[in-house]
Parts: C-alpha cells; sequence; structure tokens
C-alpha cells in the first residue's frame, strides 16, 4: 500500500523521542514539567530518559549520540560554541524530524513532497542546509547539517 508523501512525513514527524536540542540551535539543559512544559513534552522526556546516551569530544566539536527506545541512534554534532550545526540517525525508524531538524523542518517537509523519481529518498544541497534521508521499512538513515555553521577543519564526510 503506498501512502502519499505528505502523509509519510505527518507519520515521521510523529515517531520518537526528541533529542537535546535542533539542528541550528544551543544545547541548553533539560526542562522539566514545573517549568511549564505541555503534556506531550513532558511524555516526550520520560521516553528521551529510557534511551541510552553518550558524549564524544573532538578537536572542536563534540557529538552526542542517543539510541532511543525504538533502537534508531540519533547523532547531535555540537561546536564549541554549543550549537548543533549537524544531526545524523539510522535505525528501524525515522527520528522525529520536526524536533530533530528545528526551523529547518519546513525545508525538509517541502522537499519530501516533491515528486522523486524511484526510491523515496530526499537531498536538499542548499547554502543553507544539506540533508539526505532514505531507506525502507526498519532501515533509515540520514544526516542534516548547516554549511555556515560547520567548525573549521570539520568536514561533511566527518557527519555519519
Amino acid at each position: 500500500m503506498r501512502f502519499p508523501v505528505p502523509i509519510l512525513c505527518v507519520l515521521l514527524f510523529a515517531q520518537s523521542a526528541p533529542v537535546c536540542a535542533a539542528l541550528g540551535a544551543a544545547v541548553g539543559p533539560a526542562v522539566g514539567t514545573a517549568a511549564g512544559v505541555d503534556q506531550a513534552q513532558a511524555q516526550a522526556d520520560s521516553a528521551r530518559a529510557k534511551a541510552s546516551a553518550r558524549v564524544t569530544s573532538y578537536n572542536g566539536y563534540s557529538v552526542s549520540e542517543v539510541v532511543e527506545p525504538s533502537g534508531t541512534t540519533v547523532r547531535e554534532y555540537i561546536g564549541a560554541d554549543n550549537v548543533v550545526f549537524a544531526v545524523s540517525w539510522q535505525g528501524p525508524s525515522m527520528p522525529n524530524l520536526r524536533q530533530l531538524l528545528g526551523s529547518y523542518a519546513d525545508q525538509y517537509v517541502s522537499a519530501a513532497s516533491a515528486p522523486h523519481p524511484g526510491r523515496r529518498a530526499v537531498a536538499i544541497q542548499s547554502d543553507q542546509l544539506v540533508l539526505h534521508s532514505g531507506g525502507h521499512m526498519r532501515s533509515f538513515a540520514g544526516s542534516a547539517y548547516v554549511p555556515a555553521l560547520l567548525p573549521q577543519g570539520v568536514t561533511p564526510d566527518n557527519i555519519r
């Protein structure tokens, strides 16, 4: 059964727990329900707490890797300025791309809604965003980065 691309985008955005910060946003401490976070956010934070996480430091940036309860690995690439300059994902389900891409999510939705020959892979190559996403049931992978935010010495090949 084939679903129209906009419906698939909505379904993909509705899945998974959020990551710490969105692409292009500063990483900050988690906010609890006492600060006025809505019920959906509280549930997402609870699901994320069940995920395993680790942070690895490199020269000029760090990578926060979270394995979500679904088994999908999400990596946030964080510059020395504490801003997420890239994200990547791989696993049996798509992460919540609305949360992961933040203000860049609309560009993804627009590109995903356009007709694609063959597979439903999505690629965006612009000055503002470079994104590659594809896969099939139980095997999804992708990455996105903001070229202007790449730290000195970091290349797109470092984003896996």
